[in-house]
């Protein structure tokens, strides 16, 4: 019985460019699209915004990166608040404005919903009204605007508002909560297709590093540890503690790939490839991890 391959994206900003450079030398390397390769995607943040494009528009992920060069797309959606500088630097507003981005996932995705899609997805979401993190699949209902997914997704906190969908609730960027969806995409697979093998190919988009100094950290109170970025490295360690589970318990079912950002000399904050220099860098990773990690794709692929 055929195998069900399975995509999981983890969230990172503007560094899905390294994931989607890994896809397309994937797809050069196959001669075949991500949307074709894969039965499922599921994405977190960032990667639910390809996740919708690839599924929704079957775009191929060198298309998506030809979007970001060549239609700003990224530039599109980080429209800095310019006239609240100060309030932004006090990060007592968002550093980007809602309704950029908003108009940006809709011109990308127009009216495509849900039940337009002929593959699986799954992205979580943070329910602000409801005060828990929900998971939209192809059988979530309402039928939603893939557009407001995407934007909801997408909204990381402190660097977008919250985003009201259709049903009127609020919801921010489900990373907050499940920024690697590897093991909740098995899960849910498993459970559509119960009878196939599973097999899920996970990427990441870096993970930053901290150098804290632990005398001084002895006199750290909630401001000191929060300028530190002790969020940051609170989701990331829920992040890789996850894909440790994951991994012990799916095998060589899961292939995972993802690298220090520091290794690679790249900025590790969420919108530092949204600049010509750095987003080649970003490209440039891509085809790093891929060359690292080829073989193990191939036998991933075809085993």
């Amino acid at each position: 019985m055929p195998v069900k391959h399975v995509l999981s994206l983890d969230g990172g900003g503007s560094h899905l460019l390294i994931q989607l450079s890994v896809l397309a030398c994937l797809e050069k390397d196959t001669g075949t699209s991500s949307y074709d390769l894969f039965d499922m995607m599921a994405g977190s943040s960032s990667g639910g915004l390809i996740t919708c494009l690839i599924m929704g528009r079957r775009m191929r992920a060198q298309d998506i990166i030809h979007c970001i060069e060549c239609n700003q797309l990224l530039v599109r959606i980080m429209t800095r608040n310019r006239l609240n500088w100060l309030l932004n630097k006090l990060q007592i507003r968002p550093k980007y404005q809602g309704k950029p981005k908003t108009l940006a996932m809709r011109q990308e995705l127009g009216n495509l919903r849900l039940s337009s899609l002929d593959k699986r997805i799954l992205i979580p979401c943070f329910n602000l009204n409801r005060d828990q993190l929900e998971v939209f699949t192809n059988d979530t209902r309402p039928d939603f605007l893939l557009s407001e997914i995407a934007d909801a997704c997408t909204a990381a906190p402190s660097y977008y508002p919250a985003v009201q969908m259709e049903d009127g609730d609020w919801r921010i960027d489900g990373g907050v909560g499940m920024n690697n969806p590897g093991l909740y995409s098995y899960l849910h697979a498993k459970q559509y297709w119960h009878e196939r093998d599973i097999k899920v190919l996970s990427i990441g988009s870096g993970w930053r590093s901290f150098a804290i100094n632990g005398i001084k950290a002895r006199k750290y109170g909630g401001l000191q540890w929060s300028a530190k970025g002790i969020a940051s490295i609170i989701l990331r360690e829920k992040m890789m503690t996850n894909v440790k589970m994951t991994s012990e318990m799916l095998g060589n079912r899961l292939l995972y790939i993802n690298d220090c950002l520091k290794n690679f000399d790249m900025p590790d904050n969420m919108d530092s490839a949204n600049n010509p220099v750095l987003l080649k860098k970003a490209l440039h990773i891509g085809k790093q991890w891929y060359a690292n990690q080829r073989q193990q794709i191939e036998q991933w692929l075809n085993n």
